[in-house]
């Protein structure tokens, strides 16, 4: 297969939280299939076994799968996993590593209700993973490649029901801007960082286990995660994906309205009966409307 990016290498390991299903078990098939070793880790021990069956199925030569219940927001759980990576590949490079799991769920940013478990994932099971692991891809000194999973609500932070969702991936972005550039300093290392933004996709967040069809508007997580591959070839830092609803422009000019709510308007005035007939107006402006 064509060369995506010098991490993703025959003989190397790749190690994924959130890789039992969704975005995290096509990826995971995805570096499977360039010769590459994968760690999928997951709180679903149902999903890893059948995850782990598939992802047998792919991989070629002596690379091989190992699958660990993990939950990413307990450190002592990650480091074990380091561990069992660490004895299990003795001599394997982990040239790539995707912070991947996440959750959802209703909360409000006037209550405390449901805010320890989805930011204990979203962002510290992000942050985690990488404290966890990046050190021994920066002594290792071999082309590296880390992914971390963000979100589109992340940037735009829409109001209801998911206050602490949009939190947590806000977190998610800014931590990965300052990893980006701390690594990039680094000069005995060669790591490079991606924060992945998928846009609407039909995973187990939006229904997939229950075996709802995959809405018409949404991405299937291949789709996402071919995406992925290119943002990769071109160098992207930020891999804003579209999907069948939401085109990329359209995101842009959302995004570029969000940020400059700073010049004076209210909060999320996106959303404010008083400005929404003026963001209507601004979309037309840029004919997106």
């Amino acid at each position: 297969m064509a060369s995506i990016h010098p991490a993703i290498t025959r003989g190397c390991l790749a190690v994924i939280s959130g890789g039992a299903s969704g975005i995290g078990l096509s990826a995971a098939k995805l570096w499977a299939r360039h010769g590459m070793s994968v760690v999928i880790a997951d709180i679903d021990t149902d999903a890893l076994s059948k995850a782990k069956e598939e992802l047998g199925k792919i991989v070629t030569g002596e690379a091989t799968v190992l699958a660990e219940r993990t939950d990413v927001s307990k450190k002592a759980e990650v480091e074990k996993l380091r561990e069992k990576v660490v004895s299990t590949f003795p001599s394997a490079n982990i040239t790539l590593l995707m912070a991947n799991a996440g959750v959802g769920g209703s909360t409000k940013a006037s209550s405390e209700e449901g805010w320890d478990r989805i930011f204990g994932i979203n962002f510290y099971g992000v942050q985690n993973i990488n404290t966890t692991f990046v050190p021994l891809m920066q002594k290792h000194g071999k082309p590296a490649l880390v992914i971390n999973t963000g979100s589109k609500q992340g940037i735009t932070t829409p109001p209801g029901s998911g206050a602490a969702y949009n939190v947590s991936k806000a977190a998610v972005k800014v931590y990965t801007e300052q990893l980006a550039h701390e690594l990039r300093q680094d000069k005995g290392s060669q790591i490079d960082v991606k924060l992945l933004i998928p846009g609407w996709v039909h995973t187990g967040l939006t229904g997939a286990k229950e075996g709802k069809a995959k809405p018409d508007g949404a991405w299937s997580p291949e789709q996402t995660v071919d995406f992925l591959a290119e943002s990769i070839k071109k160098g992207s830092f930020y891999v804003l994906c579209p999907d069948n609803e939401t085109p990329r422009e359209v995101d842009l000019a959302r995004m570029e309205w969000n940020i400059r709510d700073i010049e004076d308007r209210p909060a999320l005035s996106r959303w404010h009966d008083d400005y929404a007939p003026k963001f209507s107006e601004y979309m037309k402006g840029k004919g997106l409307a």
